[in-house]
C-alpha cells in the first residue's frame, strides 16, 4: 500500500466511524469503530463505505467472511486499476514535458518510454503533451504499430480497445475517444468500445474521433477539425462537422496497382466493393461535393 492509498483509507475510516458512532442504535465508540474498519480492510478487503452499508460491526466472523466475498474481487481489481492509473499519471507528468523537444536524443528517449508503456512499435515519433490514458475503472487496451507519428497535444483515450496500425499519423491536437456515457440512462456505467485505425491513415489537426467510430480504413485522410461519428471507408477523404466524404485518394484501378506492391493478395481491398463505394460516395455526388466545398 502506498502513501496515497493509506491516506485515503484513514480518511474514510475516520469519516465512517464518526457517522456510525452517532447512530442511535450503536453503542460503540468512534475509536473502536475506526480500528474495526481498518481490521476489516486488511483482513477482508472491505472498504469503509461497505463496512457501513453491511453493518459489519454487528456481524460475526463467519457472517463477515460471507458478506466480504461479494466485494473482495471487485475491490482488488479496482485497486490494481487505480495503481496503474497513478503510475500512468506520474509517467505523463514526466514524459509530456516540453524539455524532451530540445534535441533528437531527448525525443528518442521519450519515444522509447512511450513504446514500452503503451505497447508501441518501432520508429515512432511522439510530440510533447501527448496524453494516453483510460478512465472509469475500464480495463481497455492500446496497441500502436511501427512508423507512427503522434504530434503534440494529441489526446488518446483507451478505456476501450484501440488498435493503431503501421504508418498512421495523428496531427496536432487530435482527440480519440473509445468509451461513452449513456446520459439518457441515469446511473448507467460508462461503456467501452473498440476502434481500429488501419495502415497509412492520416488524421489532421484538431480532428475528433468519437466513440461511435469503430473503424477507419487504410490510407483514409481526415481533414483538420473534422468530427468523425461513424466508420471511415478505406482511401476516403473526409472533412467537416458532421464529416462528409469529399473524395478518394485513388481510383479503383489505382488502388489495385498500389496494393500489389504492399499487401499480399489475401489482404488486399475488395475491389468490387471499393468500386461501388467510389461511385456511390464520389462519382454520383460530385455536384453535391463541389457545392459543399464552395461554402
Amino acid at each position: 500500500m502506498d502513501f496515497r492509498q493509506l491516506k485515503q483509507l484513514l480518511k474514510y475510516a475516520n469519516q465512517n466511524a464518526e457517522e456510525i458512532s452517532q447512530m442511535p442504535e450503536v453503542n460503540l465508540s468512534k475509536s473502536s469503530l475506526f480500528m474495526d474498519i481498518l481490521r476489516c480492510y486488511f483482513k477482508y478487503h472491505v472498504y469503509a463505505i461497505q463496512y457501513k452499508k453491511e453493518k459489519f460491526w454487528q456481524l460475526s466472523p463467519e457472517q463477515r467472511n460471507e458478506v466480504a466475498k461479494k466485494y473482495q474481487e471487485k475491490n482488488l481489481k479496482n485497486e490494481a486499476w487505480a495503481k496503474d492509473y497513478y503510475e500512468n499519471f506520474r509517467f505523463l507528468i514526466k514524459w509530456t514535458a516540453y524539455k524532451y523537444e530540445a534535441t533528437a536524443k531527448q525525443q528518442k528517449r521519450r519515444a522509447e518510454a512511450y513504446r514500452r508503456r503503451y505497447n508501441m512499435g518501432d520508429n515512432c515519433f511522439i510530440g510533447h503533451d501527448v496524453i494516453i490514458e483510460r478512465h472509469h475503472y475500464l480495463w481497455g487496451t492500446v496497441q500502436i504499430g511501427n512508423n507512427c507519428t503522434i504530434a503534440k497535444h494529441v489526446y488518446i483515450d483507451y478505456s476501450g480497445e484501440l488498435f493503431i496500425h503501421d504508418d498512421v499519423a495523428l496531427a496536432n491536437g487530435v482527440i480519440i475517444e473509445t468509451h461513452t456515457h449513456l446520459i439518457e440512462k441515469k446511473g448507467a456505467p460508462p461503456t467501452p468500445g473498440r476502434l481500429e485505425i488501419e495502415k497509412g491513415v492520416k488524421i489532421l489537426t484538431r480532428a475528433y474521433i468519437a466513440d461511435t467510430c469503430h473503424f477507419i480504413g487504410r490510407y483514409a485522410r481526415i481533414g483538420a477539425g473534422t468530427y468523425i461519428r461513424g466508420n471511415v471507408l478505406p482511401y476516403s477523404i473526409m472533412i467537416g462537422n458532421p464529416a462528409k466524404i469529399v473524395g478518394f485518394m485513388y481510383t479503383p484501378e489505382e488502388v489495385a496497382e498500389f496494393e500489389k506492391a504492399i499487401f499480399p493478395e489475401s489482404e488486399r481491398t475488395d475491389l468490387e466493393k471499393y468500386k461501388q463505394d467510389y461511385k456511390k460516395y464520389y462519382i454520383d455526388r460530385r455536384k453535391e461535393i463541389k457545392s459543399f466545398l464552395q461554402k
